[in-house]
C-alpha cells in the first residue's frame, strides 16, 4: 500500500509534466492518465482509468501492437514520427512515442509506461524553416533575373510609348496600351521578386496594432461595403504595443484582408480578432521559447481551402485565384519570420471559411 503523501507527490511530479504519459498493468488496462495526456487526446483520466488501452484507443492499431511487444518482449520501442487522433475533434495531429516496460520486484515485466509528446509545434517549426529555404533559393535566383530582365522590359515599354504616340489608329494604340499595361504588370511582379531576395531592413518599433488595422479598414472600408462584407472588430484592449516594422506589417494585413474580401464574392463577414497569446512558441530553430505573444486573427466566411492548397500557400507563384501571382503571401511570409513572428492559414472549424493567425512579439520581451 503506497502512503498518501506518497501517492500525492507522485501525482505531482505526472501532473507536472508536459508529455503525455500512459501507465498500463501487464493486462492492458490503464493506472495512470496524465493531465497532457487529457489535454492531448481529449479524454479525462475519470473515464479511462481500470479501462483496457484497446477500448480507449480502439483506432489506434499500430500504438497497440507495439505496446503488446513491449511487455511480450520488454523491448523498448520509439518512434520520432507517430501520429494519434484526438477524439474532441478528430483530427490527427503528430506525436513522438517512446513504450518502456517496467518490471516488479521480482524483475518479471509488470506493464508498461507510454510517453507521448505533441510534435504539432515541431512540425510547423520544420515546415517554416523549409518554406524559409525555399524562399532563399527563389530570393537568389529572382536576384539574377531580376536586372537581366528589368533592363529591356523598360526599353520595350519605352518604345510602346514612342510607338503610341506616332500611330493615329485608335484600334492600334488599344494595342500598344495593352503591351505598356503588360509590361508594367512583368515589372510590377519582378519588384516583388526583389522584395524576396533583398527585403528592406525593418525599422522596427513599439505600435499600437489596433490603429494600424483601423488604418486597413478605413482603406478597404468602401471596396468591403460595396461587396456586401460586414466587419467585426473583437480587439483586445489590454494588448501592449507590439515591435513592428508599420509600414512592413500594414502591406502584410492589407494582402490578408483582400484575400478574404476575394474568397467572399457574394458577401459575409470579415472578422479581426486581437488577443495576448500563451502558448510554448519556438519562432526559429535554436531560438529562445516563447510564452507570449500578440495574435492578430483575420478570420473570413469563404469556402476555406483544399488540403493541397493549404500546404502550397507559402509557396511563390502558387495561387488560388486566376489572376493571382502568388507572391502576396511568399512575401507575407518572409516579413512576419523578419519579424521573429509566425503565420498560420487553417480552415475554420466552427463554420465555413478560412482564418489566419499571426503571431508578432511585444514590445519588451526579449527573444
Amino acid at each position: 500500500m503506497i502512503p498518501d503523501s506518497l501517492k500525492t507527490y507522485y501525482e505531482n511530479i505526472l501532473a507536472s509534466v508536459q508529455d503525455g504519459i500512459v501507465v498500463i498493468s501487464k493486462e492492458q488496462i490503464i493506472t495512470t492518465f496524465n493531465p497532457a495526456i487529457e489535454e492531448m487526446s481529449g479524454i479525462s483520466s475519470s473515464h479511462v482509468v481500470g479501462k483496457s488501452l484497446e477500448s480507449v484507443f480502439p483506432s489506434e492499431s499500430r500504438l497497440l501492437e507495439l505496446t503488446g511487444k513491449t511487455i511480450n518482449t520488454g523491448i523498448t520501442y520509439s518512434d520520432s514520427d507517430f501520429q494519434i487522433m484526438r477524439r474532441w475533434d478528430r483530427k490527427i495531429f503528430p506525436i513522438s512515442l517512446v513504450i518502456s516496460p517496467f518490471s516488479d520486484r521480482e524483475g518479471n515485466i509488470a506493464g508498461a509506461v507510454l510517453v507521448l509528446r505533441d510534435m504539432t509545434r515541431t512540425k510547423e517549426l520544420e515546415e517554416n524553416l523549409r518554406k524559409a529555404d525555399r524562399l532563399a533559393s527563389l530570393g537568389t535566383l529572382a536576384a539574377g533575373m531580376a536586372h537581366e530582365i528589368k533592363n529591356p522590359l523598360g526599353g520595350l515599354r519605352g518604345a510602346a510609348q514612342l510607338l503610341q504616340e506616332e500611330i493615329k489608329s485608335e484600334k492600334y494604340r488599344e494595342y500598344t496600351g495593352v503591351i505598356i499595361k503588360e509590361t508594367d504588370r512583368i515589372n510590377s511582379i519582378v519588384e516583388n521578386l526583389l522584395t524576396l531576395s533583398n527585403p528592406k531592413p525593418l525599422k522596427l518599433k513599439p505600435l499600437n496594432i489596433h490603429k494600424v488595422l483601423e488604418n486597413i479598414l478605413l482603406l478597404e472600408e468602401k471596396i468591403l461595403k460595396k461587396i456586401k462584407i460586414t466587419i467585426v472588430r473583437d480587439f483586445d484592449p489590454s494588448l501592449p504595443s507590439l515591435l513592428i516594422d508599420e509600414g512592413q506589417i500594414t502591406q502584410v494585413f492589407l494582402n490578408i484582408v483582400k484575400n478574404a474580401a476575394d474568397a467572399m464574392k457574394k458577401g459575409g463577414e470579415l472578422t479581426l480578432i486581437t488577443k495576448i497569446f500563451y502558448d510554448y512558441i519556438v519562432i526559429e530553430e535554436g531560438g529562445r521559447p516563447q510564452t507570449k505573444m500578440g495574435l492578430v486573427e483575420v478570420t473570413d466566411t469563404g469556402e476555406g481551402f483544399g488540403e493541397d492548397a493549404l500546404s502550397n500557400l507559402f509557396t511563390p507563384f502558387f495561387s488560388t485565384k486566376s489572376k493571382g501571382t502568388g507572391l502576396g503571401l511568399a512575401i507575407s511570409h518572409k516579413i512576419i519570420n523578419e519579424h521573429k513572428g509566425r503565420i498560420k492559414i487553417q480552415n475554420r472549424t466552427d463554420r465555413k471559411g478560412a482564418s489566419v493567425q499571426v503571431f508578432l512579439p511585444i514590445a519588451g520581451i526579449k527573444f
